[in-house]
């Protein structure tokens, strides 16, 4: 699965150790940059996730960037500063910034509020499908089920993800077969059948008790939401 992939940006290289240290601890994959030249070098390469920024820079003030980092990325930016007056904040906002976190602050608030932001960017531009206890990140094809990880090929997860765009509605074999295989051959219920068991069986291993993907018979499928109470384990 893909990383959220995070740009810290501070010209005191002790702190930007720390954090990258504790950031990839917890599961991100992380760039670094000590400067405004810099920053805007690695934001025209990389595609990021979240933008965590330092306001003094040796270049330059951090409160101009948002702007021209907007041109490239739409990553939500977190200012991270020892700069604790509501002047400042004020401006860090009106500047473009998502969030302004005064310094000191815990490692495990950081990685929290990042987090935070990624959610709700990826839930505004439709990457992230939340259906309590089920969660599709459709940008790193991670799925999670009760937080944990449900481990699907490509053609697992794009039949999960296409059924769970119209929840509670049909979705023929056809439609499946077509969308998933990219075929406009007659459609292969079975290969669509065994598919979808080995679908359901990976999410029965995490949350037996219910199941998501509803058989319509002799129509094809539908995701079901709220998930339907789990009483035919491993029938098609």
């Amino acid at each position: 699965m893909a990383q959220n992939k995070i740009l810290l940006v501070d010209d005191d290289t002790d702190i930007l150790e720390i954090n990258r240290a504790f950031l990839e601890g917890e599961g991100y994959e992380i760039v670094t940059a000590t400067n405004i030249a810099e920053t805007m070098e690695k934001v025209q390469t990389h595609n990021f996730d979240c933008i965590v920024l330092d306001v003094m820079l040796p270049d330059g003030s951090a409160f101009e960037l948002p702007p021209r980092i907007q041109v490239y990325s739409d990553a939500p930016i977190i200012f991270l500063t020892a700069r604790e007056q509501v002047e400042d904040k004020i401006t860090g906002f009106k500047s473009g910034a998502d969030d302004y976190i005064t310094k000191p602050y815990s490692l495990p608030e950081l990685s929290l509020r990042i987090n935070a932001h990624i959610k709700r960017s990826m839930k505004s531009e439709g990457f992230l499908m939340e259906f309590t206890p089920l969660k599709i990140n459709i940008k790193t094809r991670e799925v999670l089920l009760k937080d944990t990880p449900v481990h699907l090929t490509n053609r697992e997860f794009d039949i999960l993800r296409l059924l769970a765009e119209t929840p509670n509605v049909i979705v023929p074999f056809s439609r499946i077969y077509s969308h998933v295989w990219g075929d406009d051959t007659p459609c292969d219920n079975h290969l669509v059948m065994v598919n979808i068991s080995y679908l359901r069986k990976k999410m029965e291993k995490i949350a037996p008790e219910i199941t998501f993907v509803k058989t319509e018979w002799g129509i094809g499928y539908s995701f079901a939401y709220p998930p339907v109470k789990n009483s035919m384990s491993g029938n098609y």
